[in-house]
């Protein structure tokens, strides 16, 4: 049966990147005051440097209310899983690319951009700056990140193989607490078209 939750896509994927920047804000002081000392941009990768700039911007309200929808995210979708026992969603919105591609392309060059343009003018729009971020993000990875924020346990299967030898990951999810059905599941599906013998033409490659 085709179905879906009900969650905001547009509304929770700021909010996903408004938590993302908060935490990272944090575990950057965290480090200042394990090392007794000011971070600086040469401590941390530009992305990472990046989005806890964006999280230093963020005020404690906003960082309350993206926490608040991601838990009334949580609820809808448990309230989807009263009914059905598993989500199939594809794994990425397309097939895979090259170790770094997103980082170096999409994230980099935004942190860069943000970083010239803190210099220039101090203080920025942190979260019109995170709805553009989220955008870019979000489109590659739409489905995944859902569940990394409500607690539902979800697996990845390679059952599907594209022209190029590249696997297409189908992404099961279940109820919260029932990881036990997934594991039987993934068994069933092993069992009826396995994988084990098939591997992407660039691995094995020096």
């Amino acid at each position: 049966m085709e179905a879906a939750p009900q969650v905001d896509g547009k509304a929770f994927a700021k909010a996903f990147l408004t938590m993302i920047c908060g935490e990272t804000r944090a575990d950057i002081e965290e480090a200042e005051a394990l090392l007794g000392r000011k971070a600086t941009s040469k401590d941390f990768e530009p992305a990472t440097w990046a989005l806890g700039l964006l999280g230093g911007q963020i005020t404690a309200a906003e960082f309350s209310k993206a926490i608040r929808l991601l838990q009334r995210s949580a609820r809808q979708i448990g309230h989807f899983f009263k009914e059905y026992d598993v989500l199939l969603t594809p794994t990425l919105a397309r097939p895979p690319v090259v170790t770094g591609t997103i980082q170096a392309k999409r994230v980099e060059a935004f942190a860069i951009k943000l970083l010239g343009s803190l210099n220039a003018r101090g203080l920025i729009n942190a979260l019109s700056e995170i709805e553009t971020l989220s955008g870019q993000v979000f489109e590659f990875v739409p489905y995944t990140p859902l569940f990394n924020a409500t607690g539902q346990p979800a697996m990845s299967i390679p059952l599907y193989w594209n022209d190029e030898g590249l696997p297409i990951g189908m992404h099961f999810a279940g109820r919260y607490g029932d990881e036990a059905t997934l594991f039987r599941l993934a068994s069933q599906l092993e069992e009826a078209a396995p994988w084990f013998d098939h591997m992407p033409p660039t691995c094995g490659q020096v």
